[in-house]
């Protein structure tokens, strides 16, 4: 009985000491809104090639998330895959480049049969074209009427912002 009371005296002497990780909580979730709010404006960053020099635009409008082909001196790539080479594109006949077709139609299925399953995946049809300044316009128009035949008819073009004088 005697080291009951020892033992209860022991702990009305000796405060517990209890942290509150409530203020600490409020203090992460506004530094991870405030950093979420600052990688929000900034748009998308494109994959960017020692390979590629993109002609320059003073366009102001940062680009969306969409479907990145890249065309350069040597390859054509989807999604950073390489899909076929610059000569074979350029010496096919026709307008449309069957490998990077096929390539674009089973992307484009992939896409709709998420969509499907998920409601928050769409199917828009937008993809940016990121083709070096030194690839031959005609190439570029191949490639162009490819994504168009693929179900990817909202096509954008890749440039890097100029500085503006003045």
């Amino acid at each position: 009985m005697n080291r009951m009371r020892c033992l209860q005296k022991r702990q009305r002497r000796s405060p517990a000491v209890q942290l509150s990780l409530t203020s600490l909580m409020d203090i992460f979730t506004i530094l991870l809104l405030f950093l979420l709010m600052q990688m929000g404006d900034e748009g998308m960053a494109l994959p960017t090639s020692e390979q590629m020099n993109l002609p320059a635009s003073t366009s102001r409008e940062n680009p969306a998330p969409t479907v990145i082909i890249m065309v350069t001196e040597k390859e054509i790539l989807l999604e950073g895959k390489p899909i076929m080479s610059i000569k074979e594109a350029i010496n096919m006949e026709g307008s449309i480049l069957h490998p990077v077709k096929e390539a674009l139609t089973r992307l484009a299925e992939q896409t709709k049969y998420l969509a499907s399953q998920n409601a928050s995946v769409k199917f828009t049809g937008k993809i940016t074209v990121m083709g070096d300044r030194k690839i031959p316009f005609r190439l570029l128009k191949k490639v162009m009427n490819t994504c168009a035949q693929a179900e990817f008819p909202n096509i954008a073009l890749a440039v890097t912002k100029k500085e503006e004088m003045g």
